[in-house]
């Protein structure tokens, strides 16, 4: 039970490496299209075509992305810090 225990962690482990660069790219370029239009989140929400909606609700709402968003979240905080 152990073994599986270890393969599971380590699954989790790759999976969350591999997608923290990705949601850190799409935070990343979210803020920026804030910035450039100068519309809230649900504004940009509202304007995204319908596969965007689905690739933003696939990388921040999945639940298997949970903690590669917040630490992703995280880490962009931490380089963006203002102050």
């Amino acid at each position: 039970m152990t073994v599986f225990y270890i393969v599971l962690a380590i699954i989790l482990v790759l999976y969350t490496g591999i997608m923290v660069p990705l949601q850190y790219a799409y935070i990343s370029s979210m803020n920026e299209r804030k910035k450039q239009t100068g519309k809230n989140h649900n504004e940009l929400f509202d304007d995204m075509s319908f596969e965007e909606q689905q690739l933003h609700y696939n990388l921040q709402s999945s639940w298997w992305n949970w903690l590669p968003a917040i630490i992703a979240t995280w880490i962009y905080k931490w380089r963006h810090k203002t102050g």
